[in-house]
């Protein structure tokens, strides 16, 4: 063994190893939520594309609320607003979703908007 080399490696490496870590857990935590949100973005670009042939609002906010019920997601009725013009559709949703990352609670927030023409 040469002089001065005796372990020193070894902080870095578990530092290293730590952040890893740490990363990894973020990711578990906070993906899924990012891609319900995505998924929930396509639940309302169908429906605002389908609204044309739906002349019920009531209807398509049910449709929409079942769905965000189906997949966990906390959107309230009065966080739903679907408006029309005589040109366009225009669907808009927003929730917040709390995640608990043990140390804190991140809330993630989503603001989704979708518009369609009206043929």
């Amino acid at each position: 063994m040469r002089n001065g080399e005796r372990g020193e490696g070894r902080a870095g490496f578990l530092i290293t190893l730590g952040l890893f870590l740490l990363g990894l857990f973020l990711a578990i935590k906070m993906v899924p939520p990012r891609i319900d949100g995505y998924q929930f973005q396509e639940v309302l670009r169908e429906e605002a594309r389908n609204v044309a042939v739906h002349r019920n609002d009531q209807q398509v906010a049910e449709r929409i609320m079942d769905k965000a019920k189906s997949m966990n997601i906390p959107l309230e009725r009065n966080n739903l607003k679907i408006s029309r013009s005589r040109a366009e559709v225009v669907i808009t949703a927003s929730y917040q979703k709390p995640i608990d990352l043990k140390f804190t609670t991140y809330t993630y927030k989503f603001n989704g908007k979708q518009t369609a023409p009206l043929f």
